[in-house]
């Protein structure tokens, strides 16, 4: 590793350890703390879809980070969405809660496709897999304790003070995160300088390379199959099961553990097998899910789905990064953000459809529905792994 490379993996390192408290305060958290003051059920719903609604715009900012550099477009809306999270500890109200993720996930959907643009610029591409695998090791070792902690720091103190913590760290991380260098990015850009890609541009990408079009279908029907059955995991858990905060917190402990054992093992498989070969357990890993809470939904389903949710999040996560940097050199930006805004839309159409089905369909035939989605999305994948007219996509700069 060059001392560039080492030092960036460093400030990468400890920002995101500082990061981890932001994360269990809003990804755990949020939504509990905005139902306790008084949220709607319809207000708790526009909170789930909010990681989704806020990705349906990312493919209009993508061409912005290819021509002007991912920079700005990462580290301005990242702080000002962090720094958002003080106005629920301030008001408290649930509208206030519901208005902040919204706008929130609005700026990530800036943010995400140029973080997957600035990814290639500081870290070495032999190198890359694993270092974004080392660095969410340490992240997940750090939320495991603190995802206890922070809650019985909420059941005593209340949000307001989680909340402006949360804002903190989080704004300190990013200031950190800003030391990191470019390195040889000579190598990293294009010939000539891209213009600004437009819908067609980047709509064009799929549909004149098989290999994407296969990708974004398969992600599109496995992922949909996920976030179908996600919100009804909870339901099996609190309502038909009746688990304590207890045993949901040793559920989630199996998860960190799973998510931290991935995270380290699919980092090294990335650096030296195709993506392909290792993206394809996480395909595979909704259907088993969704499956086991369909024909047993008891608590050992909970623990084990947890632990291996875990494992195929992990891949999930680095190994679309991964693949997206493999396939469309120079244009990861406009893929990337193309496959976060069918994530928008999946995400926003499969908890409201799912929920919006209990009480009229059995949940165990929702979740059989979701699993064999899931298993079509994963057949797709593995017949795209083993295409032997598969290979890296030399995209036309737009």
């Amino acid at each position: 590793m060059s001392p560039e490379a080492w030092g960036n993996f460093r400030l990468d390192f400890v920002s995101t350890l500082l990061f981890s408290v932001f994360n269990i305060v809003f990804n755990q958290f949020f939504v509990p703390m905005a139902i306790r003051q008084g949220a709607s059920d319809f207000q708790v719903g526009l909170l789930a879809a909010a990681p989704a609604i806020g990705l349906l715009f990312s493919p209009l900012w993508a061409g912005w980070s290819e021509r002007y550099g991912p920079r700005p477009f990462f580290f301005i809306p990242t702080l000002i969405g962090r720094l958002l999270i003080v106005l629920p500890a301030i008001f408290g109200a649930p509208s206030v809660y519901v208005a902040t993720a919204l706008v929130f996930q609005f700026l990530m959907g800036i943010q995400s496709p140029a973080y997957a643009s600035l990814v290639t610029r500081i870290y070495p591409g032999q190198l890359r897999g694993r270092l974004l695998g080392y660095v969410r090791v340490g992240m997940c070792l750090v939320m495991m304790p603190l995802a206890y902690g922070v809650g019985s720091w909420i059941d005593r103190a209340g949000p307001s003070p989680a909340l402006f913590t949360a804002a903190l760290t989080g704004a300190l991380s990013l200031l950190i995160f800003t030391g990191i260098k470019d390195i040889d990015p000579a190598a990293e850009k294009p010939a000539s300088p891209p213009k600004r890609s437009s819908w067609r541009d980047n709509w064009n990408l799929v549909k004149n390379n098989r290999e994407l079009l296969i990708f974004f279908a398969a992600t599109t029907l496995s992922g949909f199959g996920n976030i179908l059955a996600g919100p009804l995991y909870q339901i099996i858990q609190v309502q038909r099961l009746e688990l304590t905060n207890v045993q949901i917190g040793f559920a989630r402990v199996a998860y960190y553990a799973c998510l931290l054992i991935s995270y380290f093992v699919s980092g090294w498989a990335l650096d030296r097998f195709p993506p392909k070969r290792t993206l394809v357990y996480a395909f595979g890993v909704v259907a088993i899910v969704t499956l086991l809470y369909g024909l047993f939904p008891y608590y050992p389903t909970v623990i084990i789905g947890s632990g291996i949710q875990g494992l195929g999040d992990a891949i999930w996560d680095i190994g679309i990064l991964t693949f997206v940097f493999k396939i469309a050199p120079g244009r990861e930006a406009s893929v990337f953000s193309l496959h976060l805004m069918l994530f928008g839309i999946r995400g926003t159409l499969g908890p409201l459809l799912s929920t919006s089905l209990v009480g009229h369909v059995p949940i165990s035939s929702i979740l059989f529905a979701a699993s064999i989605s899931a298993c079509i999305g994963t057949l797709l994948f593995v017949f795209l792994s083993r295409d032997k007219r598969s290979r890296k996509i030399q995209l036309p700069m737009q």
